[in-house]
């Protein structure tokens, strides 16, 4: 009886370690997945620059709502 329940034990234990183990995996890969899309925003963003003129800034955003742009 007692080798039955520790048997049972094991296999409760096992399963919670491979459950456990799969969560962490998961939650592993939406961070590593997060942190590529920061990366390939962050490129983007270093790519285009910036503007030195606060005036020319605005005729962007004003001129870029005329068209419909999505910012």
């Amino acid at each position: 009886m007692i080798d039955w329940l520790i048997g049972i034990a094991a296999a409760v234990a096992a399963l919670a370690a491979i459950w456990l183990g799969g969560r962490k995996s998961v939650k592993t890969a939406v961070k590593l997945k997060g942190l590529e899309e920061y990366a390939d925003t962050r490129e983007r963003l270093d790519q285009v620059g910036r503007m030195s003129d606060a005036d020319a800034a605005r005729a962007w955003l004003r001129d870029r709502g005329k068209q419909g742009g999505d910012l």
